[in-house]
C-alpha cells in the first residue's frame, strides 16, 4: 500500500500553466504547480502529467532494495513477471512472462517474510519458460526504477479518481527554487497511514529537470521515509 501512495502522491498541480510559460524563468513556477497537482486530485495530476511533461520523460519512483522485477498481484496471473527494471539482476536473467515458481525452495513467495539479507546476497529462483523450468540466480541490489510518460499515464488513469489522496489529512506546498535546468519543491503531508490507522507525516523534497524547450524530462522525488514507518510503529532490524 505503501508504495503505491507514493506512486500516486507522485507530485503535480491543477494549476494550468499556458505552453508560452515553458521558459526557465518559470521552471519554479511549473514545478510547484505540478507538485500541488498531486495532491489535489487524479485528473489534474494527469492534465499536468499530459501537458508539461516531454514525451522521452522519466518519473522516478523510491529507489529500492531487491531484484528488479515487477508482477500484479491482482491479475488473474499473479506470479508473472510484467516488467523488469533496467540494470538490475532480473533484467540480466529473466523475461517478460516468466513465471515464478519459488524463491529460495518457497512457492508461496510473495507472502514469505524475507529473513535478514543485504546487498549481495544471492537466491535461487525457479521460473517457468516456454513450458520448461529454470533455475536463476539473482542477487539483491539497488534498483532504480523508471517509467517513461506514456507508462506514468497508463498508471495515474488506472486508479481510481475517488480513492485517489483519500487518506490525505492535510499538506502544505513549501516554496520552489530554481537551478539551470531543475527547481525543487518542498512540501509536507500529513496522511491516515492505511496498515496501522495512524496519522503520520513528513517533509519530501521534489526535483524536477528541464529540457532545453522547458518541458519537464524528470521528476524524482526524496522523503522522510524512516520517520514515516517510526510513527506508524516499524523499527528496523537486522
Amino acid at each position: 500500500m505503501k508504495r503505491i501512495f507514493l506512486f500516486l502522491i507522485a507530485i503535480f498541480s491543477t494549476f494550468f500553466l499556458p505552453a508560452d510559460d515553458h521558459k526557465p524563468g518559470n521552471m519554479a513556477d511549473i514545478a510547484k504547480a505540478m507538485v500541488s497537482a498531486g495532491y489535489e486530485g487524479r485528473d489534474a495530476f494527469a492534465s499536468m502529467v499530459e501537458k508539461h511533461m516531454a514525451d522521452d520523460g522519466y518519473n522516478y519512483p523510491d529507489r529500492f532494495v531487491g531484484f528488479g522485477f515487477y508482477y500484479n498481484p491482482q491479475s488473474e496471473n499473479p506470479n508473472t513477471i510484467t516488467s523488469t527494471v533496467e540494470g538490475s539482476s532480473a533484467a540480466a536473467a529473466m523475461k517478460v512472462g516468466d513465471v515464478v515458481l519459488s524463491i529460495d525452495g518457497e512457492s508461496a513467495w510473495q507472502d514469505a517474510e524475507p529473513g535478514p539479507r543485504k546487498l549481495g546476497d544471492v537466491s535461487s529462483i525457479t521460473v517457468l519458460r516456454n513450458g520448461s523450468e529454470l533455475d536463476l540466480e539473482l542477487a539483491l541490489g539497488v534498483v532504480n526504477p523508471r517509467f517513461v510518460k506514456a507508462d506514468w499515464l497508463v498508471g495515474i488513469n488506472g486508479s481510481s479518481a475517488e480513492d485517489w489522496g483519500s487518506n490525505m489529512i492535510d499538506y502544505n506546498v513549501i516554496e520552489a527554487v530554481a537551478g539551470e535546468s531543475s527547481a525543487y519543491v518542498l512540501h509536507w503531508r500529513k496522511f491516515k497511514d492505511a496498515e496501522s490507522g495512524v496519522d503520520a507525516e513528513q517533509y519530501a523534497i521534489t526535483r524536477i529537470g528541464f529540457n532545453e524547450d522547458g518541458m519537464v524530462n524528470f521528476v524524482a522525488e526524496l522523503e522522510e521515509e524512516e520517520l514515516w514507518y517510526r510513527q506508524t510503529g516499524w523499527t528496523i532490524t537486522r
